[in-house]
C-alpha cells in the first residue's frame, strides 16, 4: 500500500510539473511575442519620427542614416543607408581601428639625439642629429632635456651642423584635399617626421600666437608659445578703445614663414590663434637652436640642415611618447587631424616600409578587408577626414562599428570616443556641449565630423529600454545641422 501510494504521488508530481512547464512555456511564448511586438512598434515609431525630421529639417540635403542592434548587428532603421556621403572626421573611426590593429595600443613614437665627431675641451667637432619618427607629442621641454643631455657629456660648443633627420616620412607635407585657405590653421597642419607641439592637445606643427591689447593707437603686444623658431611676425594691427569692433586676424601667408597680424584689437581684448608652421622639421631645429643657446651651448653654424643620420653616429638619448592607447584620448576626443595624418604615415612605414599617406591608406584598406568590410565602397584620400573627396555610406560606418567590437583592443577604442554632455574636455571632447538631455547625457559615445556643408555623428547609444544600439548619421549639402543630428540621436535613445 505504501509503495503504491509513493508511485501514485510520484506520478501526480510529474503530471503537475509537466503542466507547470507547459503553462510557463505558453507564458514565455506570449511574453516573447509581446516583446517582439513592442520592439516592432518602437522601430515603427522611430522610423516615423526620423523620417519626419529628415523631411522637415534636412530637405535638399544628402542624408544617410542607419541604426543597428549592438549585439546582433541587425538593422533597426535605414534611411538611404547605402547613399555615400562625405564622412568628415568620422573617417577617423576607420583610421583608429587600423592603427590599433597594425601598430598596437602599446606603440610609442621615438625621437633620438645623436652626435658625430670628437669632443675635445668642451667642443664637439662634429654634428648633432635629431632623428624623428613622427612623434606628435615632442615638446620644447623635450628639446630642453636633449640640451641637458649634451651638457652632461661636457659639450659647451658645437663646431658643426645641427641636423634634422626626418627621413622616416616622405616629403609631402600636406594631405590631398587641403584647401589654400585652410593651410594657416591647426586643423590643416603640415606633417613631417620631426615635429613639435605647443600644448598637451598635441597640435603638432603649430605655434600659439596671442595678440594682447596695449596702449590705444599702438601695436598690440604679441606672445608666442612655445617659440617663434624660423617664423616671422609682421604686426600691422592696432589697439583701439574699449567697445570698438574686434577685427583682428592672425594668419600665416600661404607658403611663407610670415605670420601677419592685422585689424583692430580693443584694449580690453586678446586674440589667440593656433598657426601652422611652414615646415615642422626646420621649425623644430631652429627652436632647438634657441634652446641650446638658453642652455649655454654655442653652435658655429646658424643654418640648419636635413639629412639621414649616419650609421657611425653615437646615440645620446631617446625620447619616447606615451603609448598609443593614451594618445588616442586627445586625438579622438578633440578630433586631432595632425595625429590622424601621422598615424596614417606611420602605418605605411611600419607595414610597407614607406612613410607616406598613400602607403598608409593602403594599410587601412587591408585592415578593412581583413574584417570583411566592402572596401570598394569606401572612398578616401586621407585618414583624418579633411578631404572633400572622401565618401562612405552610413551602412558601412555602422558595419565597421559593429565588427570592431570583436577586437581585443575594442575597450581602448570605445574609451577614446567623445561622451555626450560630459564637461571634462578629455572625456566629453567634441560632444561635451551636445546631447545634454537626460535621455542622452552620458549615454552616447560617438565620433563627430564637420566640414563646410557636412555634419556627421556615428557611434553607440544606450536607449531608454536599457538596450544598446549602433548608429551612423551622415549629412552633406546642409549647413549648421548638428542640432538636427542630435535630435535624431535623441529619438533613437527615446524610442528604442
Amino acid at each position: 500500500m505504501t509503495e503504491y501510494s509513493n508511485k501514485k504521488g510520484d506520478f501526480m508530481r510529474k503530471k503537475w510539473s509537466a503542466m507547470i512547464m507547459a503553462i510557463m512555456l505558453v507564458v514565455s511564448m506570449f511574453s516573447f511575442q509581446q516583446v517582439g511586438q513592442a520592439k516592432k512598434l518602437a522601430e515603427s515609431t522611430l522610423s516615423d519620427s526620423i523620417n519626419r525630421i529628415v523631411e522637415e529639417k534636412l530637405a535638399g540635403a544628402d542624408v544617410s542614416i542607419t541604426v543597428r542592434d549592438r549585439i546582433s548587428g541587425k538593422m533597426v532603421y535605414d534611411y538611404s543607408g547605402e547613399t555615400t556621403v562625405k564622412p568628415a572626421s568620422n573617417m577617423k573611426l576607420l583610421t583608429t581601428a587600423a592603427a590599433l590593429e597594425v601598430l598596437g595600443k602599446d606603440y610609442r613614437f621615438n625621437t633620438s639625439l645623436y652626435t658625430t665627431g670628437k669632443l675635445s675641451n668642451g667642443v664637439l667637432k662634429g654634428d648633432v642629429y635629431l632623428k624623428g619618427q613622427g612623434d606628435p607629442t615632442l615638446s620644447i621641454e623635450d628639446l630642453q632635456q636633449f640640451a641637458e643631455e649634451l651638457k652632461a657629456l661636457g659639450i659647451h660648443k658645437i663646431d658643426g651642423r645641427i641636423v634634422g633627420d626626418d627621413k622616416w616620412f616622405d616629403n609631402d607635407l600636406l594631405t590631398p584635399g587641403i584647401w589654400v585657405g585652410d593651410e594657416s590653421y591647426y586643423y590643416a597642419a603640415p606633417i613631417t617626421a620631426l615635429t613639435t607641439s605647443p600644448n598637451t592637445d598635441y597640435d603638432s606643427g603649430t605655434i600659439i600666437v596671442e595678440a594682447i591689447g596695449s596702449k590705444v593707437g599702438d601695436l598690440p603686444s604679441v606672445k608666442v608659445t612655445p617659440n617663434i623658431g624660423d617664423l616671422q611676425i609682421v604686426n600691422e594691427a592696432q589697439t583701439v578703445e574699449v567697445g570698438k569692433t574686434n577685427t583682428i586676424t592672425i594668419e600665416r601667408l600661404y607658403q611663407t614663414n610670415k605670420i601677419f597680424i592685422k585689424g583692430n584689437l580693443p584694449i580690453d581684448k586678446t586674440k589667440k590663434e593656433w598657426v601652422t608652421v611652414q615646415h615642422p622639421t626646420t621649425h623644430t631645429l631652429t627652436t632647438f637652436q634657441a634652446v641650446l643657446a638658453e642652455a649655454g651651448i654655442e653652435y658655429t653654424k646658424e643654418k640648419v640642415f636635413q639629412a639621414a643620420t649616419p650609421n657611425s653616429a653615437k646615440l645620446v638619448a631617446i625620447k619616447q611618447s606615451m603609448k598609443l592607447e593614451q594618445l588616442l584620448i586627445p586625438y579622438m576626443k578633440l578630433s586631432n587631424n595632425g595625429i590622424a595624418d601621422i598615424l596614417v604615415k606611420t602605418m605605411g612605414k611600419v607595414k610597407n616600409h614607406h612613410g607616406s599617406t598613400k602607403a598608409g591608406l593602403k594599410v587601412i584598406k587591408e585592415y578593412g578587408n581583413s574584417i570583411n568590410l566592402n572596401m570598394e565602397d569606401w572612398q578616401f584620400e586621407d585618414g583624418s577626414g579633411m578631404s572633400h573627396e572622401n565618401s562612405v555610406s552610413s551602412l558601412l560606418v555602422s558595419e565597421l562599428l559593429f565588427k570592431v567590437q570583436g577586437e581585443d583592443w575594442f575597450p581602448t577604442y570605445f574609451t577614446s570616443l567623445p561622451v555626450a554632455a560630459n564637461a571634462d574636455r578629455m572625456v566629453g571632447g567634441t560632444l561635451r556641449n551636445r546631447l545634454k538631455d537626460p535621455i542622452t547625457a552620458g549615454k552616447v559615445y560617438a565620433k563627430t565630423g564637420s566640414l563646410t556643408g557636412v555634419s556627421t555623428l556615428s557611434g553607440y547609444v544606450e536607449a531608454s529600454s536599457g538596450q544598446s544600439y549602433i548608429f551612423s548619421v551622415l549629412v552633406q549639402n546642409k549647413s549648421d545641422i548638428s542640432i538636427v543630428i542630435d535630435e535624431i540621436v535623441k529619438e533613437i535613445a527615446e524610442e528604442l
